[in-house]
């Protein structure tokens, strides 16, 4: 009984063993474009393949229906209270502003212990306050500039829209890491008193836009 014990004890250490130092071989596509997403993720590990497919075209379009015939049926005191369960979009990029420099620490970090293959990455964006696109523009540049240095296959277009509203993403990555290399980027992000603040500053803003059910 013990030696049945000791060998599964033994088997669960190997293979934590291999999951953590083991390397991963990521592949990411994702296109959003007018309302639909497309998401391939393709791991490899250990040569094991396995390929995870999320929001489809036709999923996408189906889930829109489905939002759109609930709209339909619900009331206009409905559609109120949504509106102001949402946090803004001026709100989050406040807190963008707020942990920047934590954030291209922590991607400096991870360009340390991940290493990036291939990015290509067009970007076309638009807010309905032109402030709120030029504020995104300025990080998603400075977030340009460490990506340049380090990738040797980059391709990253950004098309900020002052006039319009929309979002569309193209984005295909490869890159190749190590759980154990990336354990100490984590920890020095989440234990950031900036992101722990901005962390707390959006719980309360989420409890702010709560509609009251009372």
């Amino acid at each position: 009984m013990l030696l049945i014990i000791y060998v599964a004890l033994a088997i669960i250490v190997l293979l934590f063993g291999l999951v953590v130092f083991a390397a991963f071989d990521v592949t990411i596509y994702l296109k959003a474009e007018g309302g639909r997403v497309d998401q391939h993720i393709t791991i490899k590990w250990m040569g094991l393949s396995h390929k995870f497919k999320v929001g489809s075209g036709k999923a996408a379009k189906k889930e829109k229906k489905e939002k759109k015939e609930k709209k339909e049926e619900k009331p206009k005191k409905d559609k109120t209270k949504k509106k102001t369960s949402s946090i803004g979009i001026s709100v989050w990029l406040r807190v963008l502003k707020t942990v920047k420099r934590p954030i291209i620490r922590f991607i400096e970090d991870v360009f340390g212990a991940v290493k990036f293959r291939k990015i290509s990455c067009n970007l076309k964006y638009g807010f309905s306050d032109p402030a709120d696109t030029g504020m995104l523009s300025g990080f998603l540049y400075a977030l340009k500039g460490l990506f340049i240095k380090r990738c040797s296959v980059f391709n990253f277009s950004i098309y900020p829209q002052f006039q319009d509203e929309v979002f569309d993403l193209h984005v295909l990555t490869n890159i190749r890491f190590r759980i154990s290399s990336l354990l100490f980027a984590v920890l020095r992000f989440v234990t950031n008193w900036k992101v722990l603040g901005a962390a707390w500053f959006i719980f309360k803003e989420r409890r702010k836009a709560k509609p009251n059910t009372n």
